[in-house]
């Protein structure tokens, strides 16, 4: 999905920002309608909404909007009633700008004008030429040179293969009256073999071209679906019921490790999950991260330590430092976050632990606090951290996040960034069968972003969980 706040220059963001305003949605509220004129743009900032046209009686659903996505521009364009719907499938956040204050903007400023129209035609690009993948992909055949591949044909052998053993431990299930722990070491080793090969020729060293990856990818989704859908942790990431895939019921399943599911392969296959190196990588992140923070404390001599989380979700890391700490009056955290139901799931925890006093709870839009518009003022931290909210981020919105750290820390503070690292084995697998897309980075990369922030140097530590595929970037505010 095009995202045009990735490729909206700076200052035209911000004028959009200033001269909009926010409008919430609730769950089934229609933004625009089909037929009818719009008098708006909108960009989603939160939440997801489905486009739909109508089709043989009832709609159709064409395509998912996510953070960052414009709707309405070919109405803005051509003046002409909207050719589809958009209805807020959870409840979403959009920035709306009204044509006419738009339109007069782009008339006397023809310098906005030229960034604003080249930014909104290259978000129009980009949906297109996924749209027409998406297309082609499904109505075309598999394309015999892409099948003269020996790693193709390698792929398409372990999928059936992959289809064969699911059989067979049905079977054997039924004949049973369940599967043993050996039948169940036996599957892994079988879908090891079919996520290496997918790595092999999916990831980014493969000479296939996007076109075959994408057919490939579409092909592995559709074998292994069936079977996904019948799991119950590794569906929520599928699913999104929250609008992405990392939600905070989504890692609090990956912290409790315990599998579940429906019919006699499903908790097979959400074991299958739980165990592949992207699950095992989110648990060894959580105590990093605990660590770090009584590292925090430990190493201030006297006084409040203040830690602010960002994106925090389940916050399962933060409960765990208490539990370490020997006086834990000392710890005062903000956990921030956009999701409601998130921070309800915290609160409950701090309530049983008697920790009400000392963490702070705070529902804000983060992309709106980091473009100047939230609402949040923080006092200055010792920490400020975050173990996932970048995967999903753009490099100029990683930016924006380094900002906001740099001039919340104390001096002496520092910032902790969370990242997948591209070495993650199982990328393919989270990108074409889950749907589960993060932006995966290199060190290299985390200290170009620290250089070109605020903190104007490279990262002062770099550090890993133990399987090395979630990185830690750090970097300390310098005293002025």
């Amino acid at each position: 999905m095009a995202n045009l706040l990735e490729v909206l220059p700076e200052y035209v963001l911000h004028w959009l920002v200033q001269r909009g305003r926010e409008r919430q949605l609730l769950q089934g509220e229609i933004l625009f309608r089909e037929g009818e004129p719009s008098a708006s743009l909108f960009i989603v900032l939160d939440g997801i909404l489905k486009i739909t046209i109508a089709s043989g009686g009832g709609d159709r659903v064409l395509e998912r909007c996510v953070p960052g996505t414009v709707l309405g521009e070919l109405s803005f364009f051509s003046g002409e009633a909207s050719a589809t719907t958009a209805v807020a499938e959870e409840p979403s956040l959009v920035l709306e700008i009204p044509h006419n204050i738009l339109a007069s903007k782009l008339e006397h400023d023809h310098g906005y004008a030229s960034d604003f129209y080249r930014a909104v035609i290259l978000a129009m690009s980009q949906r297109l030429r996924t749209t027409t993948r998406r297309l082609f992909t499904a109505e075309e055949g598999e394309g015999e040179n892409f099948l003269r591949d020996p790693a193709a044909r390698k792929a398409y052998q372990e999928i059936d293969r992959f289809k064969e053993t699911m059989i067979g431990l049905d079977k054997q299930a039924i004949k049973q009256g369940g599967l043993t722990d050996e039948d169940y070491r036996a599957f892994f080793v079988r879908a090891m073999e079919l996520m290496e090969v997918s790595h092999h020729i999916l990831g980014a060293n493969s000479p296939a071209g996007d076109l075959h990856k994408q057919r490939l990818g579409v092909r592995l989704q559709h074998e292994m679906l069936p079977y996904l859908l019948t799991t119950e942790v590794a569906e929520r990431f599928y699913s999104k019921p929250r609008g992405y895939a990392g939600d905070y019921l989504a890692i609090h399943g990956i912290y409790r490790n315990i599998p579940g599911g429906t019919g006699r392969l499903g908790p097979l296959v959400d074991r299958m999950f739980l165990e592949t190196p992207p699950s095992i990588a989110v648990r060894n992140r959580r105590i990093l991260l605990a660590n770090e923070i009584v590292r925090t404390v430990r190493n201030k001599p006297a006084g409040p330590v203040r830690v602010l989380c960002l994106a925090s979700g389940p916050a399962t890391e933060v409960f765990d430092a208490y539990a370490s700490l020997e006086d834990r009056s000392r710890l005062r955290v903000t956990l921030m976050d956009i999701d409601l139901q998130a921070l309800a799931f915290v609160d409950e925890v701090r309530v049983k632990q008697k920790l009400t006093s000392q963490i702070n709870l705070v529902n804000e839009n983060l992309i709106a606090l980091f473009l100047g518009r939230g609402k949040t003022r923080i006092e200055p931290m010792d920490m400020i951290y975050s173990i996932g909210l970048i995967d999903y981020l753009s490099d100029k919105l990683v930016n924006k996040v380094l900002h906001f750290a740099h001039a919340n820390l104390a001096p002496g503070g520092r910032v902790i960034l969370g990242n997948f690292h591209p070495r993650n084995p199982a990328k393919e697998f989270m990108d074409h069968v889950l749907e589960w897309n993060l932006i995966h980075r290199t060190e290299e990369d985390m200290n170009r972003l620290f250089k070109d922030s605020p903190f104007a140097r490279a990262c002062t530590n770099i550090q890993f969980e133990p399987l090395g595929i979630n990185l830690f970037a750090e970097c300390v505010k310098e005293a002025d």
